[in-house]
């Protein structure tokens, strides 16, 4: 087996992104029939916050801060979209929160990863 050397792979903040990719898809998945622009939202920017995580962690200085700036920005566009989800009976509680603990992790760890302000 072949051992990878990406440097993001020793980011925590790279699993926790992968994790919420995941979890935030199977809650896509779910979505009923007319709520596809919904749905294609959520995977934007659970997938903007994943890739934006694994790019930054290559980055330094500026460049690094602003890959974790729009990587947590995502978050929260992720986040939000699965608290509308809820609001409109397409998810419930504990589904939503599912996905919502990771997402609040993530913003947490690329907060701090960029040196940004909370």
């Amino acid at each position: 087996m072949h051992t990878f050397r990406f440097s993001y792979r020793r980011l925590d903040a790279f699993y926790v992104a992968k994790e919420a990719l995941a979890r935030g898809h199977r809650i896509a998945q779910k979505f009923p029939r007319g709520y596809g622009p919904l749905a294609d939202q959520l995977r934007r920017a659970l997938a903007s916050a994943y890739t934006q995580t694994v790019e930054g962690a290559s980055r330094e200085g500026a460049d690094r801060r602003q890959r974790c700036r729009v990587a947590r920005a995502e978050c929260n566009e992720a986040a939000a979209a699965v608290e509308g989800a809820q609001a409109i009976g397409l998810v419930s509680e504990t589904e939503a929160n599912e996905v919502l603990v990771v997402l609040d992790r993530l913003a947490g760890m690329l907060t701090r990863l960029g040196g940004l302000s909370a």
